[in-house]
């Protein structure tokens, strides 16, 4: 085992830093409650206060890096720390569910990076969490714990598949990844953080200027600020997403991303639930769709990170994409669409919620004198074209020990699931349900601390006691 280390001393600055944010509220707090001639009036209180904060916190952040060990050798890294009370772990390959590195610009100038170990069992986001260390100690411990069958001749573990996103991919991602909204993100923080500061004559002029604007001009700005969020939001998802990269070992997958916050993650296969391709409506009519996969025992913070397997795949590569990276899933060659009598009740579903907000909406323009509101009736048409989507891509199949669902929200949702990792299959049925012999299937995974299950509703009651047939045989 090597020698017990210390992580690097810039973490003192960076637990100092952190920590005097949660502080400032309670150092202004303290500084209006103390005598006005105590310390020469407010910002003499401010800054004495604010010194001391500064001193108690460097002096605790010195201490909990100063005892604060680690060490590590073939499979096995064991923690030390604890200031008055000591506490001593030692984390074994076999419990390690993933290893995950993240690198922010800050810890890049520095050339640290933060390495979190996730262990089964565990509902936190990390057991360990070192978040100041050099690239090439991560790449050790990382090696190290990498080690399943130690093989002294093997120099160089050769992944089996690998897939990039990089040039005008990348940047059509970006374009139908479907964030429009981040223009308006920034504008309402910035307006509730500085509402208060902003006169009130400009406020009446914007108001009085944005009143006489004419239709035209209401449509060009809409317009001209969603090309803006638009394109912004691109540039976003290429900053992002960029250098992204997935690699297939033997036994793990290897995700990196990033160029500003560099993220490196490693997820063992035992842990994949599900595979989930995700198409939003942009992409749909593109061919191509997003890759997204359910990890058992993550946290929620992990859970985001890990979740995504490609940004952005081809529907027609998506067989030789699953052949080089997860042959553990297929495409199932047919799949049994819901039946015919069940689009009622998805036309019900949808349009119901529409002709109530329409008549709430036609009846407030009939009291206030808008007779223009009963045109919100008109909502009931995408309603109802959303219904008879929703039924034509419902299906379900089973082939072999792989079940697959294929349902809609807003996107188009495609998930395969190994039978084996379903923790549990559920039919349902309403009286109204019965009677037209459809049943709603549920199928949970053991994907988060609460679990996870996806949904299909108004099967064909044969096809649903299929697929419980199918589930609950013995092997």
């Amino acid at each position: 085992m090597s020698e017990p280390q210390r992580q690097h001393p810039l973490l003192i600055l960076f637990d100092t830093a952190r920590g005097l944010r949660s502080y400032l509220g309670m150092a202004l707090v303290l500084a209006i409650s103390l005598p006005g001639d105590l310390f020469g009036g407010f910002v003499g209180n401010l800054i004495v206060i604010s010194l001391a904060i500064v001193g108690v916190s460097l002096l605790y952040s010195v201490m909990r890096w100063y005892f604060y060990h680690y060490s590590y050798e073939e499979g096995l890294v064991h923690i030390r720390e604890g200031v008055l009370f000591k506490r001593e772990r030692s984390i074994t390959w076999e419990r390690v569910q993933s290893i995950n590195v993240f690198s922010n610009i800050l810890q890049q100038a520095f050339g640290l990076s933060t390495l979190q170990i996730k262990t089964a069992g565990v509902n936190v986001d990390a057991e360990v969490n070192l978040r100041a260390l050099s690239k090439e100690e991560v790449e050790n411990i990382r090696r190290n714990l990498n080690k399943a069958m130690p093989r002294p001749d093997e120099m160089m573990e050769v992944p089996r598949g690998m897939r990039f996103l990089q040039g005008r991919d990348l940047w059509l991602a970006g374009v139908t990844s479907g964030r429009f909204m981040i223009l308006f993100s920034v504008i309402a923080l910035i307006y509730s953080q500085l509402y208060e500061y902003i006169p009130q004559d400009l406020m009446d002029w914007v108001v009085e200027g944005l009143s006489h604007m004419s239709l035209l001009l209401w449509v060009l700005l809409i317009a001209g600020m969603l090309l803006v969020s638009w394109a912004l939001s691109t540039v976003t998802f290429a900053i992002q997403y960029a250098r992204f990269t997935v690699n297939r070992f033997e036994d793990r997958l290897e995700i990196s991303w990033g160029v500003i916050k560099r993220n490196h993650v490693t997820v063992r296969l035992h842990r994949l639930q599900a595979l989930v391709i995700h198409q939003g409506l942009l992409r749909q009519p593109l061919g191509l769709c997003t890759l997204l996969v359910e990890v058992a025992g993550g946290g929620s913070k992990e859970k985001e990170r890990v979740s995504i397997l490609h940004p952005l795949v081809r529907r027609a590569e998506l067989e030789a994409f699953l052949h080089d990276i997860l042959p553990e899933y297929s495409m199932p060659g047919s799949m049994t669409p819901l039946p015919r009598r069940s689009l009622r009740r998805y036309l019900f579903r949808a349009m119901m919620p529409a002709a109530l907000a329409a008549s709430a909406m036609a009846a407030a323009g009939w009291y206030f004198g808008l007779p223009h509101l009963w045109t919100s009736f008109l909502l009931l048409v995408p309603a109802a074209l959303l219904a008879r989507s929703r039924h034509a891509n419902g299906s379900s199949s089973v082939e072999g020990m792989q079940l697959s669902l294929r349902f809609r929200g807003y996107s188009l949702y495609h998930v395969l699931i190994g039978r084996s990792h379903v923790q549990s299959l559920t039919l349902k049925a309403n009286p109204f349900q019965r009677l037209a012999g459809l049943r709603s299937l549920s199928a949970s995974l053991l994907s988060s601390p609460a679990g996870r299950s996806y949904s299909l509703k108004d099967l064909e009651a044969s096809e649903a006691q299929a697929i419980r047939d199918w589930y609950s045989r013995s092997e």
